[in-house]
């Protein structure tokens, strides 16, 4: 595996696209890594306590290179047997580094730690979290996700330094890609050769690693002196943002903490999507269209008139925005639902009245509007919760009217410590989830669209699932609100439609 580092993103994305022709400073800036050596701190003294297998269980960073070690069997890196985790204080700093470590690989925990041990505690405290993982015969890697690293292979006990340049990167402003852009284009040279031609692809993200990495042996490397007069302005925008952190005073100052993830298999792999290929039954429903010149409902024109980013057409022009009252068949009584629909979508009016009529009754009176628009290249369904609001795009899934539906319907439950303990409880995830610093508004959503299936009228163990590993998950949101997802349930209050607008109105 060849060495890798955050920046390869950035360099993806591009600062700019307009080629840049400039010369380059040295050959390749690795080489002045080593020259670091005489001028970084010996390695501070550290103790050590590894953590229990219940420690691990709890949680770890969530930089994927740690779910490879410990989890992931198909990994190369997979090294759960021989695999430690420690709390790791220094002597300069009483609050500890988690770092993990594969014992397979070619370096041992002392010489890991050490890779730390050589950056004051103010520099060191950008990173997070270090784990070294193994690698093949010969090969080296070095990464930063975030301000978590990662190491492997065999490495240089100056290796900290670079680590923490990389993630000093996550640290500056949003606005530091167009500011280094100017900065190199009033420079006459960029770091090294790899910079230059990624220069001429519109690809500025070496060049500003580079520039950080010579803004550092300036600073702190005497000799041999280097000239990088050429690169000037770069250098003088990067400088502050290095001194800032180097030169911190204090014990730990700005030390960032790791963010821990509970790592779970998932109950569906694929998506719940695999669900929909047995659907629940559906409540018939009475469709009566309006006239265009009874308006729409606020909300729907609202979003209906936003802008794509990628188009920078609305999502639905009036004259494609239809309205309908649903009166469905479980509902006799109540008032009848509007929903609106853009007439390119991928779904037809008659395909949006059943995959709404697939949500119960009682789960659907959470709904205040759907609108259904489309999209040639995705489906999916969300929600605006503020307003209990349902949009779905393209050819979207039953299941995802299920996981918006149960976004609305979650409310302040979501973030209650009931759920909370809940959903820590269990052994799986519904679904693959990415939001793993707060995951339990997403299991929520999944959590209900597996519950509706289960509640339908043909469990999941009939449908060929097991869903005993979410077991609490399941019984906290069948307290709340269970009776809502089951076919037998009853139309409930909802919100009022939201005012009527017309399009030719001059407050518009």
């Amino acid at each position: 595996m060849a060495m890798i580092t955050v920046l390869c993103q950035m360099a993806l994305l591009g600062l700019a696209s307009a080629q840049v022709d400039k010369l380059p400073l040295m050959k390749g800036v690795r080489d002045l890594y080593p020259k670091f050596d005489a001028d970084l701190p010996a390695p501070q003294k550290y103790s050590f306590t590894k953590w229990s297998a219940d420690d691990i269980h709890r949680g770890i960073p969530r930089n994927g290179a740690w779910k490879d070690s410990l989890y992931d069997t198909e990994s190369d890196r997979y090294c759960k047997d021989d695999f430690s985790v420690y709390n790791v204080a220094f002597a300069d700093c009483p609050e500890p580094w988690v770092v993990g470590h594969c014992a397979k690989g070619a370096q041992s925990k002392e010489t890991t730690f050490d890779v730390l041990g050589r950056l004051p505690s103010s520099a060191r405290g950008v990173i997070s979290d270090l784990i070294y993982v193994k690698t093949a015969p010969n090969h080296g890697v070095r990464g930063v996700a975030a301000h978590s690293a990662t190491l492997g292979g065999k490495f240089s006990s100056t290796e900290g330094l670079p680590m923490m340049l990389g993630a000093l990167l996550h640290d500056l402003p949003d606005t530091s890609e167009d500011e280094f852009a100017e900065a190199v284009a009033a420079d006459t040279c960029v770091v090294d050769e790899r910079a230059a031609a990624d220069l001429k692809k519109g690809q500025y993200g070496w060049a500003l690693e580079g520039a950080l990495s010579v803004a550092a042996y300036l600073k702190l490397v005497k000799t041999p002196p280097l000239d990088a007069s050429c690169m000037n302005n770069q250098l003088k925008y990067l400088s502050p943002f290095l001194d800032e952190r180097w030169d911190a005073p204090g014990q730990c100052p700005n030390k960032i903490a790791p963010t821990l993830v509970q790592h779970k298999p998932f109950l569906f792999p694929d998506g719940l999507e695999v669900l929909d290929a047995d659907p629940v039954p559906a409540a018939d429903a009475q469709i009566i269209q309006w006239d265009k010149s009874d308006g729409y409902p606020q909300h729907c024109w609202n979003m209906s008139q936003t802008v794509s980013d990628t188009t920078d057409e609305v999502l639905c022009a009036s004259d494609r925005l239809n309205v309908y009252n649903l009166t469905y068949s479980d509902c006799p009584g109540q008032e009848p639902w509007t929903v609106c629909h853009c007439s390119d979508s991928q779904q037809s009016v008659d395909t949006m009245v059943t995959k709404f009529g697939r949500l119960p009754a009682g789960l659907r009176s959470h709904v205040r509007h759907l609108f259904v628009v489309g999209h040639k290249h995705i489906g999916y369904s969300d929600s605006v919760n503020e307003w209990n609001f349902l949009l779905s795009v393209g050819d979207a899934s039953d299941e995802s009217y299920m996981t918006a539906a149960s976004q609305i319907a979650s409310r302040e439950f979501v973030s209650s410590d009931t759920w909370k303990n809940a959903v820590s409880q269990d052994l799986c995830w519904p679904e693959p989830i990415y939001e793993l610093d707060s995951p339990q508004y997403k299991v929520f959503a999944s959590t209900g669209a597996v519950y509706l299936y289960d509640a339908s009228g043909k469990s999941l163990l009939e449908r060929g699932y097991d869903a005993s590993c979410m077991k609490h998950g399941f019984q906290a949101l069948g307290k709340y609100i269970g009776s809502d997802y089951r076919r037998s349930s009853k139309c409930h209050d909802r919100l009022p439609n939201s005012p009527i607008v017309h399009p030719d109105d001059a407050n518009l």
